[in-house]
């Protein structure tokens, strides 16, 4: 029943949109499998402490696996990309990064596309602002047989009008409606001081 409803979905959709969803899913995957913008600052800091090989080290550990052809893998893989993703990410930063991760996960073989939960993150480490301790970034993730839940909140950052406007997430909900169509919910919200997403996939 789900492959036909999926079908009728996807029969109401021009069919240049779905093209156009397409593309910008393909950029969404590309630029978690390699952010540019992470690796420059990998790269600078590894000219500037030369000495130092851990930088290199966590960068190449982290390039290895991104680079790895395939297109879907298990759910706990993705996550552990994430927190891999996370701990390099804190490693370059100018402030000390306060991350709480929340993980329950009873179906950690449930295959997902790669990289589909990363852009949140992305979104949150780039976007936001870190340097207050008061407000720590929270990720929370539930996966059970037919349903993953992702939570993902950061101080705003007031320099920055709307925290949904940017490349990274325009790309990243055409890559949800091509992967998932109907098959799942993105709310995305602030308030003066914290920014969240949650975001919901069935299968």
């Amino acid at each position: 029943m789900d492959r036909l409803w999926k079908r009728l979905w996807s029969s109401k959709v021009p069919e240049n949109v779905q093209w156009q969803w397409k593309d910008k899913a393909d950029l969404s995957f590309i630029n978690s499998q390699m952010d540019v913008a992470l690796i420059r600052i990998c790269l600078d800091r590894i000219k500037s402490e030369p000495t130092d090989p851990a930088i290199l080290r966590a960068l190449l550990d982290y390039q290895d696996i991104a680079l790895q052809p395939y297109k879907t893998h298990a759910i706990i893989a993705e996550i552990e990309f994430m927190e891999q993703y996370v701990s390099l990410f804190s490693q370059i930063s100018d402030v000390d990064l306060s991350i709480v991760w929340t993980k329950k996960i009873e179906y950690p073989t449930l295959s997902v596309p790669r990289f589909i939960l990363l852009p949140l993150v992305q979104n949150a480490l780039w976007q936001g602002y870190h340097a207050a301790k008061k407000y720590p970034m929270k990720i929370k993730v539930s996966v059970f047989e037919k349903i993953i839940s992702l939570d993902v909140i950061n101080h705003v950052n007031h320099h920055i009008v709307d925290q949904k406007d940017h490349a990274i997430m325009e790309n990243y909900q055409a890559r949800l409606q091509y992967e998932f169509h109907d098959q799942h919910t993105l709310i995305m919200n602030s308030n003066a001081h914290t920014f969240r997403s949650n975001l919901i996939l069935r299968f």
